[in-house]
């Protein structure tokens, strides 16, 4: 499928800047930095969440967006001095849209030009990185974390359909394995559309089912903290794989 043309490139860019703007500034109303489940602490982690806040104002105002993406790549270094290097890992998705921002607000056409083209790529092997730390973190090598979760949330659906031996443990390593393939596929730029197509499915779903199961307040978290991977996923979507790497 053709790569579309510039105007609806720039369309779904600005889309991408929107969508992590809110996420910034929501997540800083609850005193999360990044991700919802990051709670800020001590008088470091405050003027981290003022600080994101900022970032959130400036790019939903459209204004000042390089100064806006420096800003978030100083605030992922601060979110490694207060969660530790795993917790930066698993969202370097958000250095990867800072440094695409950055690239497609340059001062200069010449500066534009010249980095444009590592732009899409950047984001894609980062976003991949942030999956493959998801998957191995919280799935496959922090098991007992998703087990928790499937105990409170029955979303293990395979027993129903006749496979009994499909206990909540295989059922997280399955979806650790999933994330780590999704992660994998990003990084190495392959059939990158039709993954971003399957990963969006997988993120609609876990939204559409909070909701089934009445859950209006996890369904908003998830949604909110999946605002710019969704960004992110429309970009790689209408361009693919990016023109280097």
């Amino acid at each position: 499928v053709r790569v579309v043309g510039s105007e609806t490139r720039h369309d779904f860019i600005e889309l991408l800047r929107i969508l992590t703007g809110m996420s910034m500034l929501l997540t800083a109303y609850e005193g999360a930095i990044i991700a919802p489940h990051l709670i800020a602490y001590g008088a470091f982690g405050t003027k981290l969440v003022f600080l994101q806040a900022i970032i959130g104002v400036l790019l939903i105002a459209n204004r000042f967006v390089r100064h806006a993406a420096i800003l978030l790549i100083i605030l992922h270094l601060g979110l490694t001095i207060q969660f530790g290097v795993l917790a930066a890992m698993e969202y370097l998705i958000m250095v990867g849209i800072a440094v695409f921002l950055l690239i497609n607000n340059m001062p200069t056409a010449e500066l534009r030009d010249r980095f444009k083209p590592f732009s899409v790529a950047i984001l894609r092997i980062l976003t991949g990185i942030s999956l493959i730390t998801l998957g191995l973190a919280e799935k496959l090598f922090g098991a007992i974390l998703a087990e928790s979760f499937l105990a409170a949330n029955p979303w293990n659906f395979l027993p129903a359909l006749g496979f009994e031996f499909f206990t909540n443990r295989l059922f997280a390593l399955s979806a650790g394995f999933t994330e780590v393939v999704f992660g994998v596929i990003l990084v190495l730029g392959s059939t990158t559309r039709l993954n971003v197509f399957a990963l969006s499915v997988v993120l609609f779903a876990s939204n559409v089912l909070f909701i089934i199961e009445g859950n209006s307040e996890a369904a908003l978290v998830e949604f909110v903290g999946h605002m710019p991977i969704i960004g992110v996923a429309l970009v790689l979507f209408l361009l693919g794989a990016g023109q280097r790497w």
